[in-house]
C-alpha cells in the first residue's frame, strides 16, 4: 500500500535529538535526512511513488552513511550533517547549471 504525501511528511517531520552517536539506527538517520530535505526545500514537487522508490535504493542508503560519517567527523547533529550535505549537493548542481547555461549562451551568440 502506498503512503500518501501527508503521511510521508508526518513520518519525516520527526525531530532528531542532538548528539546522536555514530551507532544511531538507520531509522534515526533516515528521519534526519528526510527532515533536512523538507526543511531546505522551498517547494516540493516530489510524487508519493517517486519518494518511496528513492528511499529504498542503495544510493539513498549511501547518502545516509555519508551524513552519518560527516556528523561523527565534525561532531555535529545528524540534522546539521544532513542539511550541510544536501546544501553541498545543491550548490554543486547550481554551479553546473550556471556553467552549462553560460556555455550554451556563448554557443548561441557565437562567442
Amino acid at each position: 500500500m502506498k503512503l500518501g504525501i501527508m503521511q510521508l511528511l508526518e513520518q519525516t517531520a520527526v525531530s532528531v535529538e542532538s548528539g546522536t552517536s555514530s551507532a544511531a539506527s538507520k531509522e534515526t538517520w533516515s528521519k534526519a535526512f528526510n527532515t533536512s530535505i523538507l526543511s531546505t526545500l522551498l517547494e516540493s514537487k516530489s510524487l508519493d511513488g517517486e519518494i518511496e522508490s528513492i528511499l529504498s535504493t542503495p544510493e539513498y542508503e549511501a547518502i545516509l552513511l555519508a551524513a552519518q560519517s560527516l556528523s561523527v567527523k565534525l561532531q555535529i547533529t545528524p540534522e546539521t550533517a544532513t542539511e550541510r550535505l544536501i546544501q553541498t549537493f545543491r550548490n554543486i548542481d547550481t554551479c553546473w547549471e550556471k556553467v552549462l547555461l553560460k556555455k550554451g549562451a556563448q554557443s548561441l551568440l557565437g562567442l
